[in-house]
Formats: structure tokens, sequence, C-alpha cells
């Protein structure tokens, strides 16, 4: 699903989950006082997304793999977190990019797929220590919306990484659509609470039904296209941040950072 049939869709889906962990403000307080995402902000969300597809692309018991997962561990020790905030973040890279792809995807997600995604999460969850994993997706997903319905909330340093963070977004837009990056992410959001608790403002009603007719287009051209015959992440590969290419050593904080 990540590195062929839906690679957009996915890669898009982690983005959000990115941006939606800062509307919880005791997670948000956490990731501001590390100072990573405001003082290196194209730095860390790149890093985030290597970690992911790294695993994706060479499997946890992987050389790569071993190192994500011991650099997860390692940047998250000394937080101040309970074991139900970590399992947020980590559930958010689950659900919210499998219902952006259920709602804008090519073809529907098969049970499988569901199923696929959930394990890998849950696997990566169980290697870092964490503890009361949701069994299932559908599990998984009724954790997420719980959590959310009582801690999503506006604060000043939700607020302020995401004003740290959106010019890793705004420079992935077409230069004429960058003027309405806020909106455009709001809208790509779709969720008014969690909007309103980053400081994005409503998108102007129009905005969704365009995204959704670009997506309808692009849609029906890939389901008449051939399945592309190389995946969409390529380990080590060139990226804004990392111009020559990267190792594993590059990728996130220095060993004496906290987070």
């Amino acid at each position: 699903m990540a590195l062929y049939d839906f690679g957009a869709d996915l890669h898009v889906g982690f983005v959000l989950a990115y941006f939606r962990s800062f509307a919880v403000p005791q997670t948000a307080r956490v990731l501001h006082g590390s100072s990573e995402i405001t003082d290196r902000p194209a730095k860390r969300s790149t890093d985030t997304g290597i970690v992911i597809y790294e695993i994706i692309a060479n499997g946890f018991d992987s050389e790569a793999g071993r190192h994500m997962v011991d650099l997860l561990r390692r940047v998250h020790r000394n937080i101040a977190a309970s074991n139900d905030d970590y399992l947020y973040i980590l559930l958010s890279l689950l659900i919210v990019p499998m219902r952006w792809t259920e709602c804008h995807g090519w073809r529907p997600v098969e049970a499988t797929e569901l199923r696929a995604a959930h394990q890998f999460f849950l696997q990566l969850g169980q290697r870092m220590g964490l503890a009361n994993i949701p069994a299932s997706y559908e599990d998984a997903a009724a954790f997420f919306d719980e959590y959310e319905a009582i801690h999503v909330a506006a604060s000043a340093a939700g607020a302020a990484l995401t004003n740290s963070a959106m010019p890793a977004f705004t420079n992935k837009l077409p230069r004429p659509a960058r003027r309405w990056d806020r909106e455009l992410l709001s809208a790509l959001i779709d969720d008014s609470r969690v909007s309103v608790a980053l400081g994005l403002p409503e998108p102007h009603r129009a905005l969704p039904r365009i995204i959704n007719a670009g997506l309808w287009i692009r849609n029906v051209r890939t389901s008449r296209s051939v399945r592309p015959p190389r995946p969409s992440f390529h380990p080590g590969a060139a990226t804004t941040v990392y111009p020559a290419g990267y190792d594993l050593s590059d990728v996130g904080p220095k060993p004496d950072c906290a987070t």
C-alpha cells in the first residue's frame, strides 16, 4: 500500500497525522519544549517520514529497521508522557492515513490491508515498549476517536508548532496554491475541531469541492494506468533536507538531544 498502490495517499495521511498531534496540548507542550520542530522543522518532518518508510521498505529485522526502532526508543526515553499519549501518536500514523485513503483512494481499501496496517503499527508499538495496544484496527480507531474527544484543544504550543511546521507543507504545494496554504491544510484535515485547535482558518466552502474534484480526476487516471513498477520510496534517496542523500546516522536528533 505505502510503496505502490496508495503511495501518494498514505504520504498525505502521514503529513496530516504529523500536524494532528499538535492539536493535543500535552503533546504539543512536549514537542515545543524539545525545540526540534521549531528550530529544525524541515528536518524533523522529513526524518519522521524516513523512519516509518525505512521500516516499511526494509522490514523490522533489517539493519535499517532495527536502527529506526532503536532511534525511536532513544528519543522518547526521557519524555514525560503517558502510555496513552504515546499510543495516540502511534495510532494517529495508522488511523489518519488509512481514513484518508478509504475516503480518497483510487480503489477501496481491503479488509486485509486494514489488518496488515494495524499489524505493522502493533509490532512497532510493541518494539517501542508500549502497553495496552489495541488488538484490532477497529479497536485502534475507537481508541483514537475517544482520545481526541477528550484531549483535542487549542494551546499556544500547538499554534507555535503549526506555524513552525507550515513551511515544510507549503513548499510541497504548487506555487499558485501556496498563498492559501493554511486553508488547504484545514480542508485536508477536514475536522473543524482540530483546525481550530491548530489555529487554522475555516476553508472557503468551495475549497473541499475543488480538492475532491481534483482527486476524482486523479483516481480515474490512476485506475486506468499500469501500476508503478518501482516503489515510491527509495532508502537513502536525496530529499530537500538531504540533497546528497542520507545515511541512517543522519536521521533524527543528535544522541545528546532529548527528543
